[in-house]
């Protein structure tokens, strides 16, 4: 068996206690195991949800949104699946990159990964141009983001699910659910990060 996460080959020893066990589908190795979870957090009126620290995964992290590599994009396929099997959401979406980065870029890491990850999400917000993160670190100004002018009526929508790369300070999140709420603010809103800075 090879660990869900890092593909790594996990040996247990055979014994009774082993021999008729079933087989679970999602398995982590020690080292895996010891990082990646389905962590919970609350943050204000809202629930994080995050599968690693920033550490763990930062390489990982760095390599879809620079360079959009696909195999690291798909080392999250199986703790997606693991956390959609586990929390329904009515609405998936995601944190939208500024268009000058996208175009700088080539694509959108985050509507990347979600496909990699057979997510499906729809695209709700867009977003005015901003700094980088990094550097809005010491300034830590809210980002201005709307809602699409193409999105239909979200009146009927329970619950929705925000999804983002890392979750620092949570400005980003905390921008895209203060835009969404001020149009319906009965819409119970989730994040998930593969991260989370500790």
């Amino acid at each position: 068996m090879n660990c869900s996460f890092c593909g790594s080959d996990i040996r247990s020893k055979l014994g009774f206690d082993t021999i008729f066990k079933t087989k679970e589908k999602f398995q982590l190795c020690a080292e895996c195991r010891e990082h990646l979870d389905i962590n919970v957090l609350e943050v204000g009126e809202y629930t994080l949800y995050y599968f690693s620290d920033y550490e763990f995964v930062k390489d990982d992290i760095y390599s879809i949104k620079y360079f959009g590599d696909v195999a690291c994009a798909l080392k999250f396929k199986n703790l997606f699946k693991q956390f959609l099997s586990l929390n329904k959401f009515d609405l998936i979406t995601i944190v939208p990159a500024n268009e000058i980065r996208e175009i700088i870029r080539g694509f959108d890491h985050i509507e990347q990964l979600c496909r990699i990850c057979d997510i499906n999400f729809e695209k709700i917000l867009g977003c005015e141009y901003r700094e980088k993160q990094a550097k809005l670190h010491k300034e830590r100004r809210e980002n201005k983001y709307y809602i699409l002018p193409t999105v239909s009526k979200m009146e009927k929508v329970g619950s929705l699910l925000i999804i983002d790369d890392i979750f620092t300070s949570g400005n980003t999140l905390l921008g895209c659910a203060k835009t969404i709420r001020e149009l319906y603010p009965k819409i119970n809103i989730s994040f998930l990060t593969l991260s989370k800075v500790i």
